[in-house]
């Protein structure tokens, strides 16, 4: 059986799938909005034109540059080419290696659901792009990711206390931040049935400037948000 450093060096791109999406998308989105601005008049083609090439180029770049984006890993580091900026993590300054679930999945249906990341010595993670549930086997490669470090990292490697204390709490805001904006949203309905209750019912004197409309709609979701998010960040602090 191989072992982790022997599968290296290893590539994850964006699928072949998901690329005929996003040309698809670029290129329906530039028809758009060529046909919008040709069919408006009063427009001088000394505008049209030159935006609408700007527009195909910057969009032609865009494609360029998600196409050339990348994860890889080596012998040496993790290498992330992104769109603006190429980053480097060496083995023996990754703390861990870890598939964490996407929040905006829940928003967004062709989104990932699980994402990966790297975590260095100042705690802080980078995102893996491509390693993702879309684009490849998540416990498998996650796996390989494991194992290569873990081989590779060096025999005086040893975790940093700090970074694990900064990694944790840094995972209980971004919980705790996700909690108080689920509860803020499943909130709405409940506050819009406060807010109409002192038309079908009397109130306590004192209770009706709470019940204000305005007072309700904005002050309730911050309140319940605020509240949740307190919440959760104590009890995730507290468990770890």
């Amino acid at each position: 059986m191989s072992t982790g450093f022997e599968r290296l060096p290893r590539e994850y791109r964006m699928s072949r799938s998901r690329r005929r999406a996003v040309l698809v998308v670029i290129v329906t989105g530039t028809a758009g909005v060529a046909k919008g601005l040709l069919d408006l008049d009063g427009l001088p083609t000394s505008f049209t034109y030159p935006f609408l090439v700007a527009w195909a180029a910057f969009m032609g770049w865009l494609f360029y540059t998600t196409l050339r984006s990348s994860t890889s890993a080596d012998l040496d580091a993790i290498h992330v080419h992104g769109v603006f900026k190429q980053r480097r993590l060496a083995w023996e300054d990754i703390q861990d290696i870890r598939a964490e679930r996407n929040p905006a999945a829940a928003r967004k249906d062709t989104a990932p659901k699980v994402l990966v990341y790297a975590y260095g010595r100042d705690g802080r993670r980078m995102p893996l792009p491509f390693v993702d549930d879309l684009n490849v086997n998540v416990g498998h490669e996650v796996g390989v990711l494991l194992e290569a470090w873990e081989e590779l990292r060096g025999a005086d490697w040893a975790p940093n206390a700090e970074a694990a204390v900064r990694i944790d709490r840094r995972a209980a805001r971004r919980g705790a931040l996700t909690a108080g904006f689920s509860a803020a949203m499943l909130a709405f309905i409940p506050l819009t049935v406060l807010m109409l209750l002192p038309l079908f019912v009397d109130v306590p004197g004192w209770l009706a400037p709470v019940l204000q409309p305005l007072a309700v709609i904005t002050v309730g979701p911050m309140l319940i948000f605020a509240l949740t998010a307190i919440a959760s960040y104590r009890g995730r602090t507290r468990t770890d």
